[in-house]
């Protein structure tokens, strides 16, 4: 039964240290190696390795001293068995402590536990002084090797003094393991050029981004940064290569490194950044060169491109050097002789299964010679220039790309530069010729075949100028008869304006419009201020009936043009508050034309036509609202929105309708006569009429 409590009681106090908050951690390896497990200590010692009780203290009792944090020290030593030398060391704990025991004379030893925290394995024990075997003066020391654990684990280690004086010092210590790299996930954002790396388990680690060659070279602008489980480590790239690696290893001496190349299989790696070729040409000699920070040779050959394929000629000697660069780049550089200066003879580069096409960026202009073709009436004309001395090789050829026959070939010979040569045949429609420089063993041929169809294009030309010409004339003939049409006599009109006298201004407005309706649209214009001496003679009254009968004998138009204060007039006059004067002012015409319109709109209701009528307001001057309810049973209109049904109504009983064509060419006109001279100084005048009236109600 007491066993029993004892081993109950060891089992809590083991849980309870594996609660205890975790102290400050050491990683560090001083690099010694021992042979056997010893204990060094300034004094005659004793230890006991199996204590049944842990010790107690007096909760009463203060310690009379006091015990800091470096009075204990740990650190990872190599334990190696002397005889097997083959045998790899295993590393372990070294437990130093350091302690100055003034004023706790009844010091007697010390008492050390230790506690792997994923395994929960414990150990204890004491150091004690043997009797008579003090340390001489007051500082204990001791350097105990040492404490076994499973490696890559975390090891508490609680430090206490014998008697216990309730003070306790402890530290956690990682044991590493030899050959354990970092066990590492990442992140890559292409956006922002960097990979964050996240440790997800062990100690503190470092990353670093590196090329791989013979060794992982850091990249030169790299930071190698330090993370563990809770920090993540950001690096950042400036070209994404198949060779970039990320790199990971313990921080502590010689740790292992764990290396993973994610980019060695994506295709986006293998970009511009990493085909960095670039290219010259001399003498008949194409040169290539291929700088890459990756230690990746390509293999190389030239091919001649054809469409949107490069095929490989075979047989194609290429000479290979291999240089180092500021000692960063690897450049290989590849050469091949007798070769044409050719945007289509290119080198074909490929490394692992990826294959990039690299050609001279030749300008028509930059070529070493250059063919021109010239159709004749009865000879083709193939003009060569060389800029340098070479030898051009033209074939008449016969077929398709597909199944051609050339004849026998004709060489032409430059012996100077810019050289001009001209090589003429008789045109036959599919005939081709095929045209290179055959004076190197390299160069693409040009199969130039002239299009003879175009030698037709002239009478096709002239045909469709013809063409052209005759609908344009038919086209003018027809606009000038729309327009002899609508400015004929027989689709003139008597109109008779009837204005209310609002102001000098407006006179002047109805004025311009009456020169407008007569000058441009041909109607004969009835106006009382062009007619004074006859309304003066006659009265105002009998001019009116008079003008009146004359527009009804002809079937003219009567208009009427309204504003503001024409509706205020005639309020005044159906409530007969227009004073006799302004009845009887032979100037003023609106107080007769409305008593002898008034009339008219009885007759002209009964018979249901009152199309003689037409009431027209200028925008701005007027709204909808201001027309008497009895006078909107006639047209009326808006000016210049509906200038053309306006026009419309004018002309449109004198004739028949005219078809499509004459109406669209006829809206034409209307948009030529708003743009006109006339209709321009008309909308002056509402502009000018519409701001005095702004001026005078503000």
């Amino acid at each position: 039964m007491g066993s029993t409590g004892s081993a109950t009681l060891c089992l809590l106090f083991v849980i309870a240290l594996s609660l205890l908050p975790l102290p400050s951690l050491s990683y560090n390896n001083n690099g010694k190696q021992i042979t056997k497990r010893q204990i060094e200590a300034n004094f005659d010692y004793t230890i006991s390795r199996k204590i049944a009780f842990p010790q107690t203290s007096d909760p009463n009792q203060t310690c009379p001293i006091n015990l800091p944090s470096d009075a204990l020290s740990l650190s990872t030593v190599e334990l190696c068995h002397p005889l097997k030398t083959n045998q790899a060391c295993k590393n372990c704990i070294r437990v130093v402590i350091s302690l100055n025991s003034t004023g706790f004379p009844r010091l007697q030893g010390f008492y050390i536990e230790a506690l792997e925290i994923s395994t929960n394995k414990y150990k204890s024990f004491q150091i004690l002084r043997r009797s008579r075997g003090a340390p001489d003066g007051n500082l204990w020391s001791i350097e105990y090797d040492c404490l076994t654990a499973t490696p890559s684990q975390y090891v508490s280690v609680w430090l206490s003094t014998v008697p216990d004086c309730g003070v306790r010092i402890s530290k956690t210590h990682y044991l590493h393991d030899n050959n354990a790299k970092p066990d590492f996930n990442y992140t890559h954002s292409p956006e922002q050029q960097q990979i964050a790396v996240s440790l997800s388990k062990g100690p503190t680690s470092v990353a670093r981004l590196c090329y791989r060659r013979f060794i992982c070279n850091s990249l030169p602008e790299n930071e190698t940064p330090k993370f563990n489980v809770t920090k993540k480590a950001i690096l950042k790239y400036h070209h994404l290569l198949p060779c970039l690696c990320i790199e990971a290893y313990y921080d502590y001496q010689d740790s292992p490194r764990n290396q993973i190349c994610p980019f060695e299989s994506r295709d986006d790696a293998y970009g511009p950044d990493f085909w960095n070729i670039t290219w010259s040409h001399s003498n008949d000699r194409l040169l290539m060169k291929f700088k890459s920070l990756c230690m990746l040779e390509p293999s190389v050959s030239l091919c001649q491109k054809q469409n949107v394929s490069c095929n490989v000629i075979p047989g194609v000697k290429i000479s290979t050097t291999e240089l180092f660069e500021n000692n960063q780049f690897y450049v290989w550089a590849y050469e091949v002789d007798n070769v044409d200066k050719d945007p289509n003879l290119c080198f074909k580069f490929t490394v692992n299964s990826r294959s990039h096409v690299r050609c001279p960026e030749v300008e028509l202009e930059d070529r070493d010679w250059n063919v021109e073709v010239d159709m004749g009436l009865f000879q083709v004309h193939l003009t060569i220039l060389s800029r340098v001395p070479a030898n051009v090789s033209v074939a008449v050829c016969k077929g398709n790309n597909s199944r051609i026959k050339c004849d026998p070939q004709t060489t032409i010979q430059f012996n100077e530069d810019n050289e001009v040569q001209v090589f003429s045949t008789l045109p036959a429609r599919g005939t081709c010729y095929k045209v290179w420089r055959s004076d190197v063993l390299y160069a693409h041929k040009y199969l130039i075949c002239p299009d003879y169809s175009h030698k037709h294009l002239g009478l096709i030309f002239l045909a469709s100028f013809l063409l052209v010409l005759a609908l344009v004339i038919l086209l003018y003939l027809i606009y000038r008869q729309i327009k002899k049409i609508f400015t004929a006599p027989l689709w003139s009109r008597t109109v008779l304006l009837v204005y209310s006298p609002d102001s000098a201004e407006y006179k002047t407005l109805i004025c311009a419009f009456a020169d407008f309706l007569q000058n441009i649209l041909g109607c004969e214009v009835i106006l009382d201020m062009w007619d004074m001496n006859t309304v003066s003679q006659l009265g105002t009254l009998p001019w009116f009936y008079q003008k009146r009968e004359l527009v009804a004998q002809r079937e003219g138009s009567v208009i009427i043009m309204w504003t503001k204060k024409s509706r205020r007039m005639y309020d005044q006059w159906t409530s007969r508050k227009l004073s006799r004067y302004d009845w009887t002012d032979p100037v003023n015409l609106f107080g007769a034309a409305m008593s002898c319109l008034m009339k008219d709109f009885d007759v002209e209701e009964e018979k249901g036509n009152l199309k003689d009528y037409t009431v027209v307001y200028f925008e701005g001057l007027c709204d909808k609202h201001d027309i008497p309810h009895r006078m909107r049973k006639i047209s009326r209109f808006r000016l210049f929105k509906d200038l053309y049904r306006l026009v419309s109504i004018l002309q449109g009983r004198t004739c028949l309708s005219p078809p499509c064509l004459i109406k669209g060419a006829a809206k034409y006109l209307m948009r030529r006569l708003e743009r006109s001279e006339k209709s321009r100084g008309l909308q002056q005048h509402v502009e000018l009429y519409r701001q005095r009236l702004h001026e005078q109600g503000s």
